[in-house]
């Protein structure tokens, strides 16, 4: 996802887990700008695809790929 690198048998794991919610489960908007923010943090997303998160999360079914492809930020 977004060319991400995760290392096995690491946080990451669990973090992109997070980041892959499924929509519409209560709260997982937050759950997606959480792993978001920890991706950030590692220099694996830009602060533009960390802001789509966090435009995104107060509406847990909104899908933030979908918007991120919508500003031009992923193919």
């Amino acid at each position: 996802m977004f060319g991400i690198r995760v290392r096995k048998g690491t946080e990451d794991e669990a973090q992109l887990k997070m980041l892959s919610t499924p929509l519409g489960l209560t709260k997982s908007g937050y759950q997606r700008y959480a792993a978001a923010m920890y991706f950030y943090k590692r220099g694996e997303i830009s602060s533009d695809l960390l802001e789509v998160y966090r435009k995104c999360c107060k509406f847990d079914a909104e899908d933030p790929v979908d918007l991120a492809r919508y500003e031009k930020l992923v193919d």
